[in-house]
C-alpha cells in the first residue's frame, strides 16, 4: 500500500477449487495489518468476471467496488472491533466449484508504505441448513449533511411484507456519526428496540447476535436514525473546515447501513420478502448514489451503479443515458460498454444491443459475459447459428455460466436433440444443484418426450427449490398443452385442482383452454373461479402481477367472444389495475368508459 493519497479500494480473488459444492457455516477474515484497513467485505463471483478484472493492471487484484455476490443471506465483513463469530446456527450457504471468493477491502494510506495482508478461513458445515436466511439493509442511502451541521438526523424506514425472525444486527457508519438507533414498530403502535448505540465509534464495529430470534409480523414499520456532527469542533472531523458530505464509500463520506440477518418464519414466503426488498434496496442506492454524483460528478463507478440500479428497475432508458455518459468519462474499460450493449437488449433495441457487444469483444474477447449478452440479442434477431457460437464461448470461457447452458440447451430442444439437452441438464444440476430453472428445462424435455413421470418428478424439485412456483402437475400440464397432448393437460389439471381446489392456477389454465375451444360456459365458469380463490401467500408480487394479467387478458377475450360489455368492462379495469403502465390498455378502458356514458 503506498504512502500517500486517498482511500484504496481493492479486491483480491481467490479461486476456489472443490469436486462438489460444500455447505459452508461461517467464514472468518483476519487481516494481518488492521491499522491500515478500514473494512473489508466477502463476497463469491462464479462468472468469472473478478478473475477477468485481476489481470488487468499488473497488480494483486483489481481497483474499484467489488463484482461479486454476498454468499446467500449472509454478510461476511470485518471492521475494527470486530471478533470471529461461529455463524447462526442451522444456517448454512452453499460454496459451489469454481467458484472465486472476492475480498473487496477499504484501506488508507498511513504515510508510510505498508504490506497488506489477508487471511480467509473457511469452516464448512456438516449438513444442509436448516433455515435460509435474508440480509437486509434497513438504513437511508439519503444523506446529505451542510458543512457546520452539528446534529444532523438521517432517517430510513422499511416495512417488512412477511412475518420475520431477526438474528443479528450490524450497524456501520463513518466518523461523523456520533449516535444511532433502530426501532420497530408493531401493528398496535407498540415499539420494540433493536439496538441503541448512544456513543457511536467508527474504529469500533460489531454485529450482534439476538440471545433468542426477535420475531417481527408482517407489517412492522422499521425506524432507523443516525446522528453526525459535522462541526469543525468534531475532532473526527476528517475535513477542516467543514465540508458538505453525502452518502458514499470513502471514509470523507458517510453512510447510515443496518443490516439484519433474518430468516422467514414461513420459509415458502422468502421470495415475496427478497423481491420486495430488492425494489426497495434498489431505489435508496439510487437516491444515495444521485447524492455521490454530486460531489464526484466523473466517477466512473458511482455512473455504473446508478445504471445497475436502472436495469434492476426495470428503467433500461435511463440506464442507456448513465452509461453513455460513463462511456464519455474516466478511462476506457470494457465493463460498461458490456453494460450499455444489456441496456439497449432490455429496452429492445437489438441492433444497438448487437453493436455495443461485437465493440465489447473487439477490446477483449475472452470476456464471458460479453458472449452471452451477444447470444441473447442474437436470438432476438432470430440468427439462431451465431448466437449457439457466441453461447459456446461464454461456456468455454465461464463452464459456471448457468444462462448460456440453459440458453444452449434452448437450442439443442429447438433441434429435436432432446437426449442431448437432457444431459446437459444434468450436468448442470451436477454443478448447480440449487437452480430450480434447471429442473424446470429438465421437465420441460422429459414432457416432450411423453415420460412424464420423470417430468414431474423434476417439476416437484422446481417447486420444492422455490415454493412460489405452481404444483407440479399444474407445471406438467403446461408442457402437455404446449407440446399439444391437450387432453393430458387437462387431466392434469383436474387432477390438480382436486388435490388443491383453493389454488387460483388449474381453474385459470382449465378456463384458458375452454376459451380456445369455444366451450363458453365452461370458460366462464372457471375464469370466474380463478378470479375468485384467494392468491397464494408465497407468491411475489412480480408473480402475482402475471397471474392477473394473464386473468383477466383472458377474461376479457372471453368477453369480446360472448359481446358480453359488463364482463369486458370489469375484465379490463381489474387487468388494468394490475398492469397501469399499458397504453393500449388504458386507452381501451378510457373508451369503454366514454361508452357507458353516452
Amino acid at each position: 500500500l503506498s504512502s500517500g493519497g486517498g482511500d484504496v479500494f481493492r479486491n483480491f480473488v481467490v479461486p476456489i477449487q472443490l469436486e462438489s459444492p460444500r455447505w459452508v457455516q461461517s467464514i472468518e477474515l483476519r487481516p494481518e495489518n488492521p491499522r491500515v484497513t478500514h473494512h473489508a467485505r466477502l463476497g463469491v463471483d462464479r462468472s468469472g468476471e473478478s478473475l477477468r478484472r485481476e489481470s488487468n493492471d499488473g497488480q494483486p487484484g483489481y481497483a474499484g467496488m467489488a463484482w461479486g455476490q454476498d454468499p446467500d443471506g449472509q454478510l461476511v465483513i470485518w471492521a475494527p472491533g470486530m471478533v470471529a463469530k461461529p455463524g447462526t446456527p442451522g444456517i448454512a450457504w452453499r460454496l459451489y466449484p469454481d467458484t472465486c471468493l472476492v475480498l473487496h477491502t477499504h484501506m488508507q494510506p498511513s504515510g508510510k508504505t505498508e504490506s497488506v495482508k489477508f487471511r480467509i478461513g473457511v469452516h464448512f458445515a456438516d449438513k444442509p441448513p436448516e433455515q435460509h436466511p435474508a440480509i437486509l439493509r434497513i438504513g437511508s442511502c439519503d444523506i446529505d449533511i451542510p458543512a457546520g451541521a452539528p446534529h444532523h438526523v438521517v432517517s430510513g424506514e422499511y416495512v417488512l411484507p412477511i412475518d420475520v425472525d431477526v438474528h443479528t444486527i450490524f450497524p456501520h457508519a463513518h466518523s461523523l456519526c456520533r449516535e444511532l438507533r433502530a426501532v420497530a414498530e408493531l401493528a398496535d403502535g407498540s415499539r420494540q428496540p433493536l439496538i441503541s448505540i448512544e456513543h457511536f465509534d467508527e474504529n469500533w464495529h460489531e454485529a450482534y447476535d439476538y440471545c433468542r430470534p426477535l420475531r417481527l409480523p408482517q407489517g412492522t414499520h422499521l425506524f432507523t436514525t443516525f446522528t453526525y456532527d459535522n462541526t469543525d469542533a468534531n475532532l473526527r472531523n476528517r475535513s477542516h473546515p467543514a465540508r458538505r458530505v453525502v452518502y458514499g464509500s470513502n471514509v470523507s463520506d458517510e453512510m447510515a447501513d443496518i443490516y439484519l440477518q433474518v430468516t422467514p418464519v414461513h420459509p415458502d414466503q422468502r421470495a415475496v420478502l427478497m423481491e420486495h426488498y430488492k425494489e426497495h434496496e434498489l431505489k435508496s442506492q439510487i437516491i444515495g448514489l444521485g447524492k455521490s454524483l454530486d460531489v464526484y460528478p466523473d466517477d466512473p463507478w458511482i455512473l455504473e451503479g446508478i445504471a445497475a440500479c436502472d436495469v434492476g428497475l426495470e428503467r433500461p432508458g435511463e440506464a442507456i443515458a448513465v452509461l453513455q455518459r460513463r462511456l464519455k468519462t474516466g478511462s476506457v474499460a470494457v465493463f460498461p460498454v458490456v453494460s450499455l450493449g444489456m441496456a439497449f437488449f432490455a429496452n429492445r433495441d437489438y441492433a444497438l444491443a448487437e453493436g455495443e457487444f461485437h465493440r465489447a469483444l473487439s477490446m477483449d474477447d475472452k470476456y464471458a459475459l460479453a458472449w452471452l449478452g451477444l447470444g441473447r440479442t442474437l436470438i432476438a434477431e432470430k440468427q439462431s447459428g451465431p448466437a449457439e457460437n457466441a453461447y459456446r464461448q461464454a461456456v468455454k470461457l465461464t463452464p459456471s455460466l448457468l444462462d448460456a447452458r440453459l440458453a444452449l440447451v434452448d437450442l439443442m430442444i429447438g433441434k429435436g436433440q432432446l437426449e442431448e439437452a437432457a444431459a446437459a441438464c444434468s450436468a448442470a444440476i451436477g454443478d448447480s444443484p440449487d437452480m430450480p430453472a434447471v429442473y424446470l428445462k429438465l421437465a420441460e424435455i422429459r414432457a416432450k418426450q411423453r415420460r412424464y413421470q420423470e417430468s414431474l418428478d423434476a417439476c416437484a424439485e422446481a417447486q420444492r427449490l422455490a415454493p412460489y412456483t405452481h404444483p407440479p402437475k399444474v407445471l406438467l400440464a403446461v408442457f402437455c398443452i404446449q407440446n399439444g397432448d391437450v387432453e393430458q393437460g387437462l387431466a392434469l389439471l383436474r387432477e390438480a385442482h382436486a388435490e388443491f381446489p383453493d389454488h387460483p392456477m388449474p381453474a385459470l389454465l382449465m378456463g384458458q383452454v375452454a376459451r380456445s375451444q369455444d366451450r363458453a360456459d365452461e370458460a366462464r365458469k372457471y375464469l370466474g373461479l380463478a378470479a375468485s380463490l384467494p392468491i397464494p401467500e408465497n407468491w411475489p408480487t412480480s408473480h402475482r402481477r402475471r397471474f392477473l394479467v394473464l386473468l383477466h387478458s383472458e377474461r376479457f377475450q372471453l368477453a369480446q367472444q360472448l359481446q358480453d360489455t359488463e364482463l369486458a368492462r370489469d375484465s379490463v379495469s381489474q387487468w388494468l389495475k394490475a398492469d397501469p403502465e399499458n397504453p393500449r390498455l388504458r386507452a381501451i378502458y378510457d373508451e369503454m368508459q366514454v361508452d357507458s356514458s353516452r
